[in-house]
């Protein structure tokens, strides 16, 4: 009775404002907000008018809080349809709020629900929404599989949007991947349908010419990337100004890369940084205070650290771990140059990986045990289909063929047992030969020395003497641990990634940060055995040079492959060394000397004080 009499008040206030010149839309919409935010909650339309009030006023909290109470409402009255549509809800308000991992959760719920009401379209649509997720925190692999299922349910459809999305963003995670040709196919076969399918917004088309661009460009075909932007950018009747501050950027950008003396491309980079200031678009802030960062990097550092703090402040507000860590491997190196303390950057770096490493496990955790739930249920469906009456007449041939398989297993396991035992001979009986030879050179001498102090002191031994011995003793221990360490056979099969990340981690202490950025499955798979030896011996190398001579605090380590081209960079913030006066030690002439047996190449760049770069690139 209460709520009626105030409602009654608030619309008759409302009609007397309309009948004065004192009325306003504003006092207008309060009276609206107040009857629809005290409406009585019996229905699910009236939930749907509150979210979408919360919605438009960007309260996704509340919204997200109000989809919950659809929820409630969906299920006790077992509707299916309004349950799915409030797992969608949340689902779309998280990933507003930027909680990705929730936002993924319960898309994977919707997702699911589609699965049983047999609504493949909507089943299709929400791996879409989850394979942009998986792509947004970098877990390309991912992404490319949740689209891919995607298209199992919606390519022989005409869903041609969410096709040609799920297309696009295979040819994105390819291109991260290093995969361009694979890349350039899918972003091919968008385009394609873009051509059969006149419905599609203009801004749609000019982001799947945008991301074929790129991946041009990714390949050095920037000439054939230059014509694809400039042709979008003179549609001024048609474009929109985030679309056109995306595709100067790109331009500006890859002008830079073809060619790093062209003056048009500082103006393209400055106007659509100023465009994005002025439409304040985070996501696009982003890139241009990257591009921006890496324009003036070589040429202008302080400009360079100007945009790479602006690049780390955008990305910290738009919560994007990716984005974030990819500015500060710029601000760490522009920091250290201007001699300017890296603790707070390094433990951010730090934090912000754990935290995106957790992000896409959860994310993996999710979807993988939803799809072992539909793979389970499809088996059983087939199952089921197949039981026929054949199986006298099938009996013999199954027999047959799984002794003959047994037989080729049963014999390819003892070969390869053989070879691997050879291999683990052979490798023992060189290891053997050169520690025995290390031990009896390097540390038989000090051994020997050591006796002779022992023996000549050995009743009037003060505690100072004792306390060189027993220092002496330990200096001998670690040397032996490491060439124990130095020798140690390794693996070069599908477990080198693993033994790779290991010797990173092996290095890392409190008094020394090692960080290095997501290696992906497949990177070492064309690398030979050889090959794959000398990397781990060089990096080995310079971890232990870096332990003893540095004093480093923070390494950053980075492994990029493009086409048949691998290059690695080491990273520290020691001593350094002054390339002109120092000779090179053992340690970075054998460096030298494996990178060369692979024929590739070294480049050292060191000043004192400003710490060691050192760039490996070799071809498989």
């Amino acid at each position: 009775m209460n709520f009626n009499l105030a409602l009654f008040l608030l619309i008759l206030i409302s009609c007397y404002q309309n009948c004065t010149p004192y009325n306003s839309q504003k006092k207008l919409s309060a009276v609206n907000s107040f009857y629809i935010l005290n409406k009585p909650i019996d229905s699910p339309k009236i939930i749907k008018e509150k979210i979408k009030y919360f919605s438009k006023n960007k309260d996704y909290q509340n919204a997200i809080n109000t989809s919950k109470k659809l929820l409630e409402y969906a299920n006790k009255t077992a509707d299916s349809s309004t349950i799915n549509n409030a797992y969608w809800r949340q689902a779309f308000y998280f990933k507003k709020m930027n909680h990705l991992d929730s936002a993924y959760f319960y898309f994977d719920k919707s997702y699911k629900i589609n699965i049983r009401l047999k609504d493949s379209i909507k089943a299709g649509d929400r791996l879409l929404d989850m394979a942009n997720i998986q792509k947004s925190i970098g877990d390309y692999n991912g992404s490319i599989e949740t689209a891919i299922d995607g298209l199992k349910y919606i390519e022989n459809t005409e869903n041609f949007f969410s096709i040609i999305g799920l297309y696009q963003t295979i040819s994105v995670c390819q291109k991260e991947l290093g995969n361009s040709k694979e890349a350039l196919r899918w972003i091919n076969k968008a385009i394609n349908l873009l051509n059969n399918y006149n419905e599609v917004s203009k801004n749609t088309k000019f982001i799947i010419q945008n991301t074929k661009a790129n991946i041009l460009a990714s390949q050095n075909h920037y000439a054939a990337s230059h014509n694809i932007l400039k042709k979008i950018a003179n549609q001024t009747e048609n474009i929109n100004q985030t679309e056109y501050s995306r595709v100067i950027s790109n331009m500006g950008y890859y002008m830079w890369l073809n060619d790093k003396n062209n003056k048009k491309s500082e103006d393209l980079l400055l106007n659509s940084f100023q465009i994005r200031k002025e439409l304040n678009t985070i996501s696009g802030l982003i890139s241009s205070t990257i591009h921006l960062t890496e324009y003036y990097f070589e040429t202008d550092k302080k400009e360079a650290l100007k945009y790479a703090e602006l690049a780390v402040k955008y990305s910290k507000k738009q919560k994007n771990s990716v984005a974030l860590l990819e500015a500060l491997d710029l601000l760490l190196p522009l920091k250290n140059y201007f001699n300017r303390d890296v603790s707070d950057e390094a433990i951010l770096y730090s934090t912000t990986k754990n935290k995106l490493e957790k992000t896409k496990q959860a994310v993996r955790s999710i979807y993988v045990a939803t799809k072992y739930d539909n793979d389970t249920l499809e088996n059983k469906n087939l199952s089921l289909q197949t039981e026929v009456a054949k199986q006298q007449k099938e009996n013999a041939i199954i027999f047959s063929i799984v002794l003959f398989l047994l037989i080729a297993i049963a014999s390819t396991v003892y070969y390869k047992n053989q070879q691997k035992k050879k291999e683990q001979l052979e490798t023992a009986y060189k290891t053997e030969l050169r520690l025995s030879k290390k031990l009896h050179d390097e540390l038989g001498n000090d051994i020997f020395y050591l006796m002779t102090q022992v023996q000549k002191d050995e009743i009037n031994t003060d505690s100072s003497k004792k306390s060189m011995v027993l220092e002496s003793l330990d200096t001998i221990y670690q040397r032996v641990r490491d060439i124990s360490k130095e020798y140690t056979a390794i693996a070069t099969d599908k477990n080198y990634g693993k033994e790779f990340i290991a010797l990173l981690n092996s290095y890392s202490s409190n008094k020394t940060k090692i960080i290095t950025k997501e290696i992906a499955v497949d990177f070492w798979n064309d690398v030979k055995p050889n090959a794959k030896i000398e990397v781990y011996r060089i990096i080995q190398e310079l971890l232990v040079n870096m332990k003893k001579h540095s004093q480093a605090s923070l390494i950053v380590i980075t492994c990029t492959r493009k086409d048949k081209k691998i290059t690695i960079k080491y990273v520290d913030n020691g001593i350094g060394f002054n390339k002109n006066e120092i000779s090179l030690g053992n340690g970075l002439k054998n460096v030298e000397n494996r990178i060369k047996a692979i024929k590739g190449n070294i480049i050292l760049d060191s000043k004192l004080n400003k710490g060691l770069t050192a760039t490996l690139i070799f071809t498989i």
